[in-house]
C-alpha cells in the first residue's frame, strides 16, 4: 500500500477501535483468499468500505463547518476552551469541560453555542442538515434539554414550578411549552447571527478541521485567536460533554 492510500484509509477508518481494524485486515485475507488472489491492498479497501463506505467530500466539508461553526461559538460566547474537536465519516464532536453549576447566562451561552453547528452550516451553505437533530445526543435535543432544565428544574423562569424531568413533554403545561420553543428560537436566531458575523473564521477552521480531522487543546487555542467574548457576554462555564 502507498503512503497516500493509507492516508485515505486512516482518514475513512478514523474513530474505529483496534479491534475492529484487525477484523477488517481479517476480512480483507478471507475475501483475497475466495478470489484466490495474493493479498493486496485493494482486498483492504473492500473491507474497509464494506465497514465504512467513503464519505463524499461535501458532506465532510458540512461536517468541518459545523464543528467548526461550535468552536467559534465558544469563543464569541464566553464558554470554556474546547479540550478537543474532530471529525470522521461518521460525524464529529467538540468536548468542553465539566463546570459544577449553572447560571441563566451560562445555561443560555452553551444553549446558543449548540445551536451554532446548525447555525454555521445555513450560513455558509444556505441550508441545514438532519446531522443536528438525529438522536437524544444531537444538538436539537442538547439545546431542548437545557431549555427544559431552565424553566422545569431550575427555576431560571418566571414560575418556581418544579416538573420531574421524566416528565412527557406533551404533559408539561402548555405556557411552559411555548416558553421553551420561544427560548429555543431566540438561542437559535442569536447563533445565526453570531455565526454570519465570523464566518470568515468559520470557513478558515473547517479548513483546518478538513485536513487534519482531529484538532487538541493547543490548536484550538491558536485558531480562536483574535476571537473575543462579545459585548454583554460573560466567562460562562458549561457542562461537560460533546457537541
Amino acid at each position: 500500500m502507498t503512503e497516500d492510500h493509507l492516508d485515505r484509509l486512516a482518514d475513512q477508518m478514523m474513530g474505529r477501535t483496534g479491534a475492529e481494524l484487525v477484523a477488517l485486515v481479517r476480512d480483507a485475507r478471507t475475501r483475497a483468499r475466495s478470489e484466490g488472489k495474493p493479498f493486496s491492498a485493494e482486498h483492504v479497501q473492500a473491507a474497509a468500505d464494506a465497514v465504512q463506505p467513503p464519505l463524499a467530500p461535501d458532506l465532510m466539508w458540512r461536517i468541518c463547518l459545523h464543528e467548526a461553526g461550535h468552536l467559534v461559538a465558544g469563543a464569541v460566547f464566553g464558554l470554556p476552551a474546547a479540550t478537543s474537536a474532530r471529525v470522521t465519516p461518521t460525524g464529529g464532536e467538540v468536548v468542553r469541560p465539566a463546570i459544577p453549576s449553572l447560571t441563566r447566562d451560562s445555561l443560555r451561552a452553551f444553549q446558543c453555542a449548540v445551536l451554532s453547528g446548525r447555525a454555521a452550516e445555513e450560513v455558509v451553505l444556505g441550508d441545514i442538515s438532519s446531522g443536528g437533530g438525529t438522536g437524544a445526543n444531537s444538538d436539537l435535543a442538547q439545546a431542548t434539554k437545557l431549555a427544559l432544565e431552565a424553566e422545569c428544574g431550575l427555576g431560571f423562569g418566571p414560575t418556581l414550578t418544579w416538573v420531574p424531568p421524566e416528565t412527557p413533554y406533551s404533559l408539561i403545561p402548555e405556557p411552559m411549552r411555548q416558553r421553551i420553543e420561544a427560548s429555543l428560537q431566540a438561542a437559535q436566531t442569536e447563533a445565526r447571527a453570531a455565526m454570519d458575523r465570523h464566518r470568515p473564521s468559520i470557513e478558515r477552521i473547517a479548513a483546518v478541521l478538513s485536513e487534519r480531522r482531529q484538532l487538541d487543546t493547543a490548536q484550538i487555542t491558536e485558531l480562536l485567536t483574535g476571537i473575543q467574548v462579545e459585548p454583554g457576554r460573560t466567562d460562562a462555564p458549561v457542562p461537560a460533554g460533546a457537541e
